[in-house]
């Protein structure tokens, strides 16, 4: 059985808290723009790797169906072209969930390894990946089976989506680990749904992301986290898993809707057992960037513009 890996430190603070950083993105945004502002107001990729490095990159490719449920191409292959630029070799790897099996369908019907091979980088189906069985010693789990070249990565970066879920309240980063869980180990996961919001944050413990991007251009706020959709329009990078998770769950409990989020944040379990665990920190600070492109949204609320057409 191997060991849990050695935690990595969140490099990406200030004054000993957890940065988020949080960039405005509107339709026609340029995402290469937004997803390099959002690294800028970290402090740049230097704090946590260097060139030459290879670097696992994990989406979610969890189902056939398109942002929020599965990462955005053009948002994948704005991260893709960061790290390339900066010099560090870049893999994909993913596994899909159960419903959808199996993950080569998956991609295929996301039109995905086209993206990838314009950029030249391999991709990595997990499902067909040598097992680990680690040693997490959480409440939940004492054991759990994940892929070698996740276990292995000495650089992990994740692109997360955010929306509601039906079982796990939330899906962001935190969750993105059930990406990589053994299916044997996702039925016991999911055959206690009292106990699943933990077990899905104690996956984390058997190794932690370098760096986390967030895609909330658009997202759901209904129970079962699928439409109608909302467009909270930002893009979000941080360093730590449950500030970033933290940050994504406030943006969505500003929507009215029928969920299971709209409850006393403490009773959220992955934020709440990832934090006990010390896996990150609930009390973070928040870079923001301004809109780097004046919107109609803007144009309506200027008051010149409302002089000249007549209202005000």
């Amino acid at each position: 059985m191997a060991p849990v890996r050695p935690r990595k430190e969140n490099v990406f603070t200030k004054d000993g808290k957890p940065l988020v950083a949080k960039v405005p993105h509107y339709n026609g945004d340029y995402m290469p723009f937004t997803i390099r502002k959002a690294v800028e107001l970290l402090g740049g990729l230097d704090k946590t790797m260097k060139p030459g490095d290879t670097v696992i990159l994990k989406p979610n490719f969890n189902c056939s169906f398109a942002t929020p449920l599965s990462t955005d191409l053009a948002y994948l292959a704005a991260v893709i072209e960061l790290l390339q630029d900066y010099g560090v070799k870049v893999k994909v790897a993913e596994m899909c969930g159960r419903a959808d099996w199996p993950t080569e369908k998956v991609v295929q019907n996301l039109e995905v390894l086209p993206v990838l091979k314009r950029y030249g980088v391999p991709f990595i189906c997990l499902f067909e990946d040598e097992w680990v069985e680690v040693d997490i010693n959480g409440k939940y789990w004492q054991k759990i089976h994940v892929p070698r070249t996740m276990y292995e990565a000495d650089h992990r970066i994740y692109c997360a989506n955010m929306r509601t879920h039906s079982a796990g309240r939330y899906s962001c980063t935190i969750k993105l680990g059930v990406g990589w869980l053994h299916p044997d180990d996702r039925e016991i996961m999911h055959s206690d749904r009292t106990k699943s919001e933990s077990m899905i944050a104690e996956i984390n413990l058997a190794f932690q992301p370098d760096l986390v991007f967030v895609d909330g251009r658009r997202s759901t706020i209904e129970w079962a986290g699928r439409g109608p959709y909302v467009h909270p329009n930002v893009v979000m990078a941080s360093g730590d898993i449950v500030a970033a998770d933290s940050e994504a769950v406030k943006i969505l409990r500003t929507y009215p809707a029928e969920n299971r989020i709209q409850i006393p944040f403490d009773e959220i379990m992955q934020i709440t057992t990832a934090a006990m665990h010390k896996l990150g920190s609930t009390d973070y600070t928040v870079v923001e960037a301004p809109g780097h492109q004046r919107t109609e949204e803007d144009d309506n609320r200027d008051p010149a513009t409302l002089a000249v057409k007549g209202l005000k």
